[in-house]
């Protein structure tokens, strides 16, 4: 009975006072120093292996990188030219403010795809300018979001989690919904959306900003099935995530940064109407201005 009482009062007094969150921080950054300890290993052996990767190979991989480099600076001028004139238009309609996204490389020291939680430990913490709700992609789409910070570590909520949910758009349509982690990293679960709704096989998911979290437009998955039962009132609608959650080495961290717009002089000639000319009075006759 008293540990059953002492049970009871710590679940009440955490509750009410957030007391587990705040020793598990403290004890995390107790024990940062044997989270490198225990990766050092992996990592120095890691690093053996590169150096010791023949010239061949070297060679083809260097080409292959050339060849995607030279295919994504191409794409990454078209991109460029329209988010001038995605700001130029904003400008002209009278938006007020934009966004310019930063982006800073983390290396991943742990992952743990726990079937209840699904989580990943990286080398930006406190010191590095990471805060919790940041998101995290990686060279695909949507990772996850920071939930924890440490001096020099991070917790990862990764967008599988069970708890996790991900206010989403279809880039076809518009369509608004929010996916659901399952505790798979290879599915999430659109469960609201409506039974009419425009939705196909091979949509493209992007995040729809709501929740101002996750920036808009980042790639997060791609519709894989749609199953409309009759008499339901939303379709089952399942997704298969972009990003490499079980796999990979390395993902971003976004910074999003608030801009000004303004027109350019030359383009607001013309949008206001010039007031009328002042006519002179003239002395004369009666009619006469």
């Amino acid at each position: 009975m008293v540990y059953l009482l002492l049970a009871i009062a710590l679940m009440m007094m955490d509750l009410r006072g957030q007391y587990a969150d705040r020793v598990r921080g403290v004890l995390l950054n107790a024990f940062e120093p044997v989270f490198f300890l225990v990766d050092w290993p992996s990592t120095a052996l890691l690093g053996v292996q590169q150096r010791f990767k023949s010239f061949e190979s070297l060679l083809e991989e260097n080409q292959s990188l050339s060849r995607d480099l030279l295919a994504q600076a191409a794409a990454m001028q078209r991109t460029q030219a329209l988010e001038r004139e995605n700001q130029r238009l904003r400008s002209l309609l009278g938006a007020i403010t934009g966004e310019v996204f930063h982006y800073e490389f983390a290396e991943i020291l742990q992952v743990d795809l726990d079937p209840f939680s699904h989580r990943l430990m990286i080398d930006k913490g406190d010191q590095d300018g990471a805060f919790v709700g940041q998101a995290v992609i990686d060279g695909a789409g949507i990772v996850g979001q920071i939930e924890s910070v440490q001096w020099h570590m991070s917790s990862v909520r990764l967008i599988s989690d069970p708890d996790h949910a991900l206010p989403v758009q279809s880039s076809r349509t518009g369509l608004r919904s929010v996916a659901f982690g399952t505790g798979s990293t290879d599915t999430l679960l659109l469960p609201n959306v409506p039974l009419q709704a425009d939705v196909r096989v091979g949509d493209l998911l992007v995040t729809s900003g709501l929740g101002e979290r996750f920036p808009p437009g980042f790639p997060v998955a791609r519709v894989e099935s749609v199953e409309r039962t009759q008499g339901d009132t939303f379709a089952r609608v399942s997704a298969r995530p972009l990003a490499a959650l079980d796999r990979g080495r390395e993902v971003l961290l976004i910074l999003s940064e608030k801009i000004q717009l303004h027109a350019p002089e030359e383009e607001k000639v013309g949008t206001t109407l010039p007031s009328e000319p002042d006519v002179p009075t003239q002395p004369g006759g009666e009619g006469e201005p």
